[in-house]
């Protein structure tokens, strides 16, 4: 794998999609901006932390989006062979892909939510009451843990549906949680009768309801911290591994 292709496949997507991006850059700016005007105009009937329900939403739309733009060739026989036939192996191809759909997109992303959101408080007057949005409180920062596995699975949608693969994937995404926390909760209350589970995190937590309350529980914290680099590493590596697969599939 060479370092050097790897930056020539980066600099050839900015140079062909510079103005889409541009274009895309303004979009979000203008989502985020018409979102915490929303929360602002409607601000009695919100609570709690809208900043974060913004931030999510901008990221997962927006996240998803510019990574389904990635291998975009692949939806037109014609260019998916061009694709396949530039001197980079599939290897560095995928490298690139995630790297700008991760590292670089989540670069971006940051710096336009934190700008606005800036601008919003500033505006109005919200400033020194509330601070600034500070994404390491109770562990929120695990959404972009999360995002990194939302990004492998949307990468792989895009490399394995020919046509409508953002929509496939999210559908596809979708029923797969539903069917995952549904097995979830049934071995739950298989292994515990009489629970009624509420609601479940997969190796993480769950909520069950007693005498007229909702009581939660969380693994141990030695156990979580040895769960989570497990579910936050392997899981994405895992995906973007499947993605290069079906590309290397694709060049045989």
């Amino acid at each position: 794998m060479s370092l050097t292709s790897i930056r020539l496949l980066i600099s050839r997507q900015f140079k062909e999609q510079m103005r889409v991006y541009l274009i895309a850059m303004a979009l979000l700016i203008g989502l985020l901006a018409f979102m915490f005007l929303l929360i602002h105009n409607w601000r009695d009937s919100f609570s709690g932390a809208v900043e974060n329900g913004v931030f999510l939403i901008g990221l997962f739309l927006s996240g998803g989006l510019f990574t389904n733009s990635m291998f975009r060739e692949f939806s037109n026989n014609s260019e998916g062979i061009w694709l396949l036939n530039i001197p980079a192996t599939s290897m560095e191809k995928v490298v690139s892909a995630v790297l700008l759909s991760t590292v670089i997109f989540l670069a971006v992303y940051l710096s336009i939510f934190f700008l606005v959101d800036t601008l919003y408080l500033n505006l109005t007057g919200q400033a020194n009451a509330k601070g600034f949005f500070d994404m390491f409180t109770n562990g929120f920062h695990e959404f972009i843990l999360l995002y990194l596995i939302f990004n492998g699975l949307i990468l792989l949608g895009r490399v394995s549906f020919v046509k409508h693969s953002f929509l496939k994937s999210m559908v596809v995404i979708i029923a797969g949680f539903v069917v995952l926390n549904t097995l979830n909760n049934f071995s739950l209350e298989y292994m515990i009768p009489d629970l009624s589970v509420t609601s479940s995190m997969p190796l993480s937590s769950f909520q069950f309801r007693q005498s007229g309350e909702n009581i939660h529980v969380q693994l141990p914290a030695a156990t979580q911290a040895m769960v989570s680099p497990f579910l936050w590493t392997l899981t994405p590596l895992f995906l973007w591994g499947i993605t290069w697969l079906k590309i290397k599939e694709k060049e045989i």
